[in-house]
């Protein structure tokens, strides 16, 4: 979805660390300036298994 300087992309993505697996949707929200993308925000559906598998929790 495109609305004035944004962009809202529904992403879904996968890795394996170690023994550590993630796998799950998210939405990342651009904002565009120009033909630039000047600002990034990454939703997960569930922050604290990725967290958990960055060693973050």
């Amino acid at each position: 979805m495109v609305n004035a300087d944004q962009a809202v992309i529904p992403v879904h993505f996968a890795g394996r660390r170690d023994r550590a697996t993630l796998d799950q949707d998210g939405v990342d929200v651009l904002r565009i300036a120009g033909d630039r993308i000047v600002e990034v925000r990454l939703f997960s559906v569930d922050q604290a298994a990725e967290d958990a598998f960055w060693g973050l929790g």
